[in-house]
């Protein structure tokens, strides 16, 4: 995967088939189901390790961006590895790979987005889930550089995303941790699990709840089922329905 650094060949067209014969391989360890074609299996994790050889890239990119990684931009990379995309242990080694070699990559950052987009932009929540994973990259070290929004507003053009849905993003993790600031003076790991909900960490229990709720009957796999989801669409809704409990359980064990 990491052969178009090393090579320097253009991203383009050479992702799909270079990624797809290798990160599905290395990325994910999922048991198949025994009702699903070994076809639409193989097609789902190929899509799914596309979309992380692109997240790790990307991040990386813009964890360097001011200059320097920090602990916590790795701290976060850790924890999307081990708990949001439950990477097995050479999964993860392949993603450090990944991530070592695309920040300090003589591609740019544009360069990456545009291969993305060109890849994903006919999967708008994939499109939206990167935009929300580079803004959570940019807030983990607590700050907004000027660079890291120089490329989160270069970022939203590339992928056609209008002003006020970067506005809304943004507010997840900047607007609530100025006010968090004076509370605790530091950015917190649940940050993603209370964006994934579309929920603020000042928001109450009961409206939080509200909000999984409605996510969880809109993502449900029983109601994707009866709409006539294609395997594809029907293994994405089984992931983001288990993300969302996973986050609305950390969220109110952390509450206790």
């Amino acid at each position: 995967m990491v052969a178009f650094d090393m090579m320097n060949i253009p991203l383009g067209g050479l992702i799909g088939f270079f990624v797809g014969s290798l990160a599905g391989h290395f990325f994910f360890d999922m048991p198949r189901e025994k009702d699903e074609s070994e076809g639409a299996f193989r097609a789902y994790q190929k899509r799914r390790g596309e979309f992380l050889f692109h997240v790790f890239r990307l991040c990386a990119k813009m964890a360097k961006s001011d200059g320097a990684v920090s602990k916590a931009e790795v701290d976060l990379m850790e924890n999307l590895m081990r708990n949001h995309f439950r990477l097995n242990e050479s999964a993860r080694i392949e993603a450090i790979r990944v991530w070592k070699q695309s920040k300090d990559s003589p591609h740019t950052f544009e360069q990456y987005a545009k291969a993305f987009y060109n890849d994903f932009n006919r999967e708008r929540h994939q499109v939206m889930n990167m935009m929300d994973l580079l803004f959570a990259t940019a807030a983990a070290d607590g700050s907004l550089h000027p660079r890291e929004e120089e490329l989160l507003l270069r970022a939203a053009g590339i992928f056609h995303i209008g002003r006020m849905q970067y506005d809304r993003i943004k507010s997840r993790y900047y607007q609530t941790r100025q006010q968090r600031q004076q509370q605790q003076g530091r950015w917190t790991p649940l940050d993603p699990h209370y964006a994934l909900l579309g929920a603020n960490p000042a928001d109450s229990l009961d409206l939080i709840k509200k909000k999984y709720r409605a996510l969880a009957v809109q993502w449900h796999p029983d109601k994707m089922l009866a709409n006539g989801a294609s395997n594809e669409a029907l293994k994405h809704a089984k992931e983001k329905f288990q993300q969302i409990n996973e986050a609305y359980e950390k969220i109110t064990e952390a509450r206790k």
